[in-house]
């Protein structure tokens, strides 16, 4: 034990990676981009080309976890900002969340094939990337289940924010301003542990605030309802 504790001081990390930890070569092929609140930064499956480190401003996130059950909210600042990073390093070629700007939002954009060769050549770089990582990976273990103790509300906003990202292809197949949400208010209850009657009274809270509409018992989702949810999801 004393030989370890020992390694972690001598080792000893914060859990950011930033901007401010990069080296200044690859900081020089950066290039600043700004954001207005609602805009997106990336949309989830979009292949990972380029790396975002956030400057100023917050960004708010929608993560699908593998079950295609749980759902992980999530938001950036500059001190825990990077959006790309983690599907470059795990070679996958698909973002796995949709990214947007809360507020107005400034970012450094860099290649990610110049980061990921950074990263593979620069020992200190990868050691606060992977610590980083590794200390995110931990907080968000120790959270498990944290969706299920959400207000009713939240779980609802959770379910058609990930519904829309799954369908919203269908808009531009059939050229229509509104999305559909097929799914009965029972079948929204079940997937998310409340009862149908719940599901009634937020799907009404949600149309007076702008975030669905609705017709009888049929919910739709547009572009500009989907972003509202998306920033009023609160954990």
């Amino acid at each position: 034990m004393d030989e370890l504790l020992s390694l972690w001081q001598q080792y000893q990390l914060t859990g950011h990676f930033n901007v401010h930890d990069l080296p200044p070569e690859l900081l020089k092929q950066g290039t600043k981009l700004s954001f207005q609140p609602k805009q997106t930064v990336v949309s989830r499956g979009d292949f990972p080309s380029d790396v975002y480190f956030v400057l100023s401003g917050e960004a708010v996130g929608l993560r699908e976890y593998a079950d295609g059950n749980e759902y992980s909210y999530f938001q950036l600042d500059e001190n825990k900002g990077v959006v790309g990073l983690l599907e470059v390093i795990a070679q996958k070629e698909h973002a796995i969340a949709t990214v947007i700007a809360k507020t107005p939002l400034e970012v450094l954009r860099l290649p990610a094939a110049a980061v990921y060769r950074a990263l593979q050549t620069d020992v200190d770089l990868m050691r606060k990337c992977m610590a980083w990582l590794a200390q995110d990976l931990y907080t968000r273990s120790g959270n498990d289940g944290l969706f299920y103790y959400a207000k009713a509300i939240d779980r609802v906003r959770f379910y058609l924010v990930t519904y829309y990202e799954q369908k919203s292809h269908l808009l531009a197949t059939t050229k229509e301003s509104e999305l559909v949400v097929a799914a009965s208010y029972q079948e929204i209850a079940k997937q998310l542990g409340i009862s149908v009657r719940t599901v009634g009274r937020v799907i009404q809270k949600l149309r007076l605030a702008d975030e669905v509409s609705t017709d009888k018992k049929k919910i739709f989702l547009s572009p500009h309802q989907y972003k509202q949810m998306l920033l009023k999801i609160e954990f």
